[in-house]
């Protein structure tokens, strides 16, 4: 069974930010779905403006669909839905596999930083391939490593942390690594940018 995410990525309409973080963390906890909450904090394009996204971790692709076909039965859900949306200026979902999980995630985690690489054409297994072998190498928190299932080039490597000190430390170290793994990278992908969000809700 491969374990995945799904995500439901939320542009709140200007003045709705609280609104729509509250109605997808209550959607969370009422459910009991296992996951995250977080809101973006740094953007690749400005005018894209603050995103909510939700997490969902299920241990197989399977319980992702278990979670559709439960969403797509029931009228009420469906209308909360619905009732969130109207918020927003989009709601985007996606389904990811995972690679590999997260690991010595910290006990408090605030952060998460959202690597996303697009890999040459031809070039997403060789991307994951090395991802994963850099991921081996590192120490402390381990990334997870995410491939989207709508996307046939991207690959995703998120990590958590518990201070934005942390983020800023880890960042800079990163982009210190060694030549030949840098050289690796840009030889092997197209394009890379990353994401900063500030966690809100946590449910293991």
């Amino acid at each position: 069974m491969t374990a995945g995410i799904m995500n439901i990525i939320r542009r709140p309409l200007e003045g709705q930010s609280k609104n729509v973080l509250q109605a997808a963390i209550n959607v969370m906890k009422e459910r009991d779905i296992k996951g995250n909450i977080t809101s973006s904090l740094g953007f690749v394009n400005p005018g894209d403006g603050m995103n909510v996204t939700t997490t969902i971790n299920v241990d197989s692709l399977s319980s992702i669909e278990a979670l559709h076909d439960s969403f797509f039965a029931s009228e009420e859900w469906q209308d909360e839905w619905d009732q969130t949306a109207s918020m927003c200026k989009s709601v985007v979902t996606a389904v990811l596999a995972s690679a590999a999980p997260p690991e010595d995630v910290p006990e408090n985690p605030k952060y998460m930083v959202r690597n996303i690489m697009i890999a040459n054409r031809g070039k997403r297994q060789e991307l994951i391939d090395f991802m994963l072998e850099v991921r081996k190498g590192m120490d402390g928190m381990k990334p997870s490593i995410l491939i989207p299932l709508s996307d046939a080039q991207r690959v995703r490597a998120t990590r958590i942390f518990g201070s934005l000190e942390d983020v800023s430390t880890a960042l800079i170290n990163g982009g210190s690594g060694p030549e030949a793994r840098r050289n690796k990278l840009i030889e092997l992908t197209d394009s890379y940018f990353r994401t900063i969000s500030r966690i809100h809700y946590v449910n293991v």
